[in-house]
């Protein structure tokens, strides 16, 4: 491309061998239809299985689509991804969502929207907005419960040791104005799934300007039990750390601005 984008997508990707061809089409086909001028940045974050082959041979078959590829060879974190993909962006604005598309183009162009016309830095998907929709399979409602439980519990803690006070931080759809974005993950050491915070916190300590909006998200897998109890303590863990990191000062920047947070 010969000149910069406005929007640059991050898709940060983990053993996605069975959708990512999928999700590169509709993604592409997304940003043709949006009218805006953008680029898709794939993080493959150290896969095992076939994903990096099948990029590869897609990005070989679709030569004049704007797709940047960077693959870590090893696993090193979710956070750890999206912040390669930030640093390679070259868009105004960035926005990451997952790879498996479990949010909505819509809810996506929301993001966009909110960057663009209302000046806000820092634009989250919240799943606990009242005007938020699921999509939910019967089988599993358990999951849905205890994930929700849990998750008030952990938002409960995020609030008691950084003050943030946002009821969802860690959907997986964020926008950012590139200044915003590229100084907040330049702080950012939590590469896990703990990430989340680690940037709004920076974010909020800087005072900018943070919204939440309504999404339709879709529930399709279960976590395993072994995985989502590790989560939990290491998560805990790095709030730990992100508490440590607020009160040293290690967020704060020179230059501010006015900040507000929006339900």
């Amino acid at each position: 491309m010969n000149n910069k984008p406005l929007i640059s997508y991050i898709l940060p990707t983990y053993q996605a061998a069975s959708f990512i061809r999928n999700t590169m089409n509709r993604f592409s086909e997304y940003c043709s239809d949006s009218g805006l001028s953008s680029e898709i940045i794939i993080v493959n974050d150290g896969s095992t299985d076939s994903t990096d082959k099948i990029i590869k041979n897609y990005l070989q078959e679709n030569k004049n689509r704007s797709i940047k590829y960077i693959n870590h060879t090893k696993n090193s974190g979710k956070g750890s991804a999206i912040k390669t993909g930030i640093q390679a962006a070259e868009g105004q604005y960035i926005v990451f969502t997952d790879c498996d598309l479990q949010y909505s183009f819509k809810n996506i162009r929301d993001v966009v929207n909110n960057l663009l016309n209302n000046n806000f830095n820092v634009v989250i998907a919240s799943r606990m907005h009242k005007e938020s929709i699921y999509t939910i399979r019967s089988s599993n409602l358990s999951w849905i419960y205890i994930r929700h439980t849990s998750g008030r519990i952990y938002n409960y803690l995020i609030n008691v040791f950084t003050n943030l006070y946002i009821e969802d931080t860690q959907a997986g759809l964020k926008g950012f104005d590139a200044e915003t974005a590229k100084l907040i993950f330049d702080k950012m050491t939590i590469k896990g799934f703990g990430f989340d915070v680690d940037v709004l916190v920076c974010a909020k300590v800087n005072n900018k300007k943070i919204t939440s909006i309504p999404v339709e998200f879709n529930y399709e897998h279960e976590m395993s039990t072994i995985n989502f109890i590790r989560q939990t303590f290491v998560m805990t863990f790095d709030l730990l750390r992100i508490f440590f990191k607020r009160v040293t000062g290690h967020y704060r920047m020179k230059t501010t601005c006015n900040c507000t947070v929006e339900p």
